[in-house]
């Protein structure tokens, strides 16, 4: 007995339940709230905390604007040495590494003007050779023609 009692009470708000979720959705697709006086209650309450608001006195905006101005300040010398240090880092092994660079290229520089005035020389002593030839053997058919 006592088991359907508990049944018979827990279908009935079961039953509660859903018919009051049914209501609220009912009701909720009938009424359309009107956006403007849901912006002006936001507009309402926006203005009534700005009243609660504790502005401060000018004396304290201008000790606060003071404190800011000098910590930008700081904070602006420091940021101006580390980007000078670094500069001057990079400027003296750029350099270093010009100096370095500069020393190898002229050893190229030098041994490939070698090499160019021996193959320069090499080809002139084969020119020269080869019109040396030409020449004997141009003598050598003028005499058998003579």
């Amino acid at each position: 007995m006592a088991e359907d009692k508990k049944k018979k009470q827990s279908a009935k708000t079961s039953d509660k339940k859903s018919g009051k979720k049914a209501d609220k959705k009912s009701d909720k697709k009938k009424t359309r709230k009107n956006p403007f006086k849901s912006m002006a209650a936001f507009f309402k309450s926006v203005r009534s905390e700005g009243k609660k608001v504790v502005w401060p006195k000018a004396k304290e905006v201008f000790k606060n604007t003071l404190v800011v101005l000098v910590v930008i300040l700081i904070v602006g010398v420091v940021i101006f040495g580390i980007d000078q240090g670094l500069t001057g880092i990079f400027k003296y092994t750029k350099n270093k590494a010009a100096e370095r660079t500069s020393v190898s290229e002229t050893t190229t520089e030098a041994t490939t003007a070698e090499a160019l005035e021996e193959t320069t020389e090499k080809q002139t002593e084969a020119k020269s050779e080869s019109t040396t030839k030409s020449d004997k053997t141009t003598q050598t058919t003028t005499k058998k023609a003579e």
